[in-house]
């Protein structure tokens, strides 16, 4: 129980309309508060001694005081990195250049990239979107700046996880990662799913990819465990993770996402709570959501599902999850999505 890292949900904002996301705004835009960042960085490095960094979204160099953000990861002597979709890359490059301190406590950029092709990947995260990754890849390797290539596995891209894991070695990568899609709660979850098998059949090919490149292949928490009871990373409190209005919820896979009634992975409000005292109730909620794993196996209830330790904590939390049948659990509104999300209009015909 370290906490060697702190996960900002920085903004919700994002240019794309990626089939899988998982967030659910159905309101208006939110970023993180720049003094609730100052303050959880603070308390961090003065409780845990905490180090990294990570900033997420949303797409975070959308956020209206990035800057400031690298600022205060700076002044707090923390190392950072960021997952983005590349399409901001040269305003982000712009603004590490500027300052030698940012630059230096930049440990990685993750380039979100769902396919080995340009049209396996702008299926999925729309047109334009491959090149964004590939241009960012680019000026990665330029400035001498180390990058990951990584990848939501889902029915529209299982076929290339060995292409995608030599072109990230090709590319000059420092790493490849491979995440298992959670169902998010719209129509796109009809066409994104795969069998309970067929994840167990990718991720032995994930395995013997690792087995066989030099470049580190990596698999997120989520993936099948024979064993049905598992401590993830929030779980142990290696990572603490703020969502996008300043709460200490359980992990960046519940923010956001719709859940039936309250949602019940939120801790407390950073804006008026301190990190410990938060901290201190993530417990309670982890230790509650163990509780009722260890009581689903005393009933021998789980099935094959509940051995996918993330997907079985969205059923618990009441949010969208897989079954046999499908997806099940609340739908996602994405209101003001574009693109994907965006309802059908039917004119009315004017005569």
């Amino acid at each position: 129980m370290a906490v060697t890292w702190i996960a900002f949900h920085l903004t919700d904002r994002c240019q794309l309309d990626c089939q899988h996301c998982l967030r659910d705004p159905g309101q208006k835009p939110k970023d993180l508060s720049l003094a609730t960042i100052r303050k959880v960085l603070g308390e961090a490095r003065r409780l845990y001694s905490t180090k990294q960094v990570a900033l997420t979204g949303g797409e975070p160099t959308l956020h209206p005081e990035l800057e400031g953000v690298l600022d205060a990861i700076v002044e707090h002597d923390f190392t950072w990195h960021v997952v983005t979709n590349g399409r901001r890359f040269e305003q982000l490059l712009g603004l590490v250049h500027d300052d030698p301190a940012r630059r230096a406590r930049l440990t990685a950029v993750n380039l979100s990239l769902d396919g080995a092709d340009e049209a396996t990947h702008d299926t999925i995260r729309g047109k334009g979107s491959f090149r964004d990754v590939m241009k960012a890849v680019t000026l990665c390797a330029a400035h001498g700046i180390p990058f990951v290539l990584q990848m939501v596995l889902n029915a529209r891209n299982v076929h290339q996880i060995e292409a995608f894991g030599l072109m990230a070695a090709e590319l000059g990568a420092t790493r490849a990662s491979f995440s298992m899609l959670q169902a998010t709660g719209t129509h796109h979850d009809e066409a994104l799913a795969l069998p309970p098998r067929a994840w167990q059949n990718a991720q032995h090919r994930v395995e013997r990819l690792a087995a066989v490149l030099t470049l580190p292949v990596t698999m997120p928490e989520g993936f099948y465990r024979e064993q049905p009871f598992h401590v993830c990373e929030p779980m142990k409190s290696e990572l603490l993770h703020v969502d996008v209005e300043g709460r200490l919820n359980l992990c960046c896979q519940h923010a956001g996402v719709p859940s039936e009634g309250p949602a019940r992975d939120v801790a407390a409000d950073l804006t008026t709570t301190s990190l410990l005292e938060a901290h201190r109730r993530l417990l309670g909620i982890i230790h509650e959501t163990q509780a009722a794993k260890l009581a689903a196996m005393a009933e021998g209830s789980l099935g094959t599902w509940d051995h996918f330790p993330c997907n079985w904590c969205m059923k618990h939390f009441d949010k969208p999850h897989w079954t046999d049948e499908g997806a099940r659990g609340p739908e996602a509104q994405r209101e003001r999505w574009r693109g994907a999300w965006a309802k059908k209009v039917v004119l009315p015909v004017v005569r």
